[in-house]
């Protein structure tokens, strides 16, 4: 079922070609050389999100395949180092107050990296270390990280102007719970965001205020009105039932498909290239479209290529994704990522941690030597951190 997470999926490839071309001696208006530019941007977008989702979906297949295994095998030697470790800790005797302290620290550390990796309760040796380690049990613990989560997203959505409701919001909640609140949060957000803009519409506007917004209404208007048009006149020109040859029935059954779906999804793009490449191939005049016409479609061209670049900058907070989020925090980052590195790093760590096992149980003698190098290791780790912090402070 794990590995069901990562297969690939299917990604469409973009449509190009559209263009207005030059006509002869003759230059382009400047709402021609604004569609020229916009269409190449939506393209160069459509371009890059199909690569991103192409490497998205082999990264994710590669770490299903390789590294998500070696993670799991790694958290199962860190439960086991740990446990082992803790009987040096316990053990009062066996090493300075010091090294104690260090070795308690590490212990801690490393359930936390165990706790944040595992799926589900960890189990009750390690919830008994933890308390001894930490001094405060694991449900306390969790509980208050939990208080302060919550405490910090309602600070943040009151910083916004939002009033959430975090009651219900508990740390025992499954993983679909909190989709489910998540999603019922973001239709409250919706609603208040829409309240909000209601009250401020309904108080008295300027003249200047009232000409932009019925600027924007006859433009929506026109819009509206262009776009149902193209795909009108389309319809009727790529209706299959009209065309009696039978191949050519099968491609205009295509085109159908490909406009009434471009059409449900206001995918003007796709429109256009419908419409233009008909055009051309019947009038060989891809001018012919008025100045009017053309910005009304630029205006949607151009929420199209907003559209365009928040889906690529959000393709990575998906939440199929998510195993790759610790690799990067950009999308477009994505294909740089060295995942065969990685799988080595953490090879050599699972190497090195069975060795440190293997030493571990051992005689008394060499068990003792090899926890007090893993504490030294420890320290010299932490004051490099802290010197590297204090170098950028």
């Amino acid at each position: 079922m794990q590995n069901e997470l990562f297969e690939k999926e299917e990604v469409k490839k973009p449509a190009t070609g559209l263009i207005i071309i030059k006509p002869q001696n003759n230059s382009l208006s400047k709402q021609q050389q604004t569609f020229n530019k916009l269409i190449k941007k939506i393209e160069k977008l459509r371009s890059e999100l199909e690569e991103v989702g192409i490497s998205l979906n082999d990264k994710l297949e590669y770490y299903g395949k390789y590294i998500y295994p070696l993670e799991q095998q790694l958290i199962e030697l860190k439960k086991e180092g740990a446990k082992l470790l803790y009987r040096f800790f316990e053990n009062k005797k066996l090493l300075p107050k010091n090294q104690r302290q260090s070795l308690g620290k590490m212990i801690a550390a490393q359930l936390d990296v165990i706790f944040k990796s595992q799926q589900g309760e960890p189990d009750d040796e390690l919830k008994e270390i933890f308390e001894v380690v930490e001094g405060v049990s694991y449900e306390e613990a969790a509980k208050e990280d939990f208080d302060i989560m919550k405490s910090e997203m309602e600070s943040m959505f009151e910083e916004f102007g939002f009033e959430m409701n975090f009651d219900d919001f508990h740390s025992s909640m499954t993983e679909e719970e909190i989709i489910k609140k998540a999603k019922e949060m973001e239709e409250q957000i919706k609603q208040q965001a829409y309240e909000k803009n209601e009250k401020k519409t309904a108080r008295k506007k300027s003249k200047k205020q009232l000409e932009k917004e019925e600027k924007e209404r006859q433009i929506e208007e026109a819009r509206t009105k262009n776009i149902g048009s193209v795909y009108r006149q389309l319809a009727k020109l790529f209706h299959p039932d009209l065309e009696q040859d039978e191949e050519l029935k099968l491609q205009k059954e295509e085109l159908m498909k490909q406009l009434t779906i471009a059409y449900e999804k206001n995918d003007l793009h796709t429109l256009l290239s419908l419409e233009l490449a008909w055009i051309q191939k019947e009038e060989n005049n891809s001018g012919q479209l008025a100045d009017d016409k053309l910005c009304i479609y630029n205006e949607v061209l151009k929420e199209q290529v907003y559209e365009l670049e928040l889906e690529i900058n959000e393709m990575l907070q998906h939440p199929r994704y998510r195993p790759l989020q610790k690799f990067t925090m950009f999308a477009y980052q994505i294909k740089s990522v060295n995942l065969s590195y990685e799988k080595q790093q953490i090879e050599s760590m699972k190497k090195n941690m069975a060795k440190d096992i293997s030493q571990l149980k051992g005689n008394e003698k060499q068990a003792l030597r090899t926890v007090k190098e893993i504490i030294r290791s420890f320290e010299v780790e932490i004051k490099s951190q802290i010197d590297f912090s204090q170098f950028f402070s």
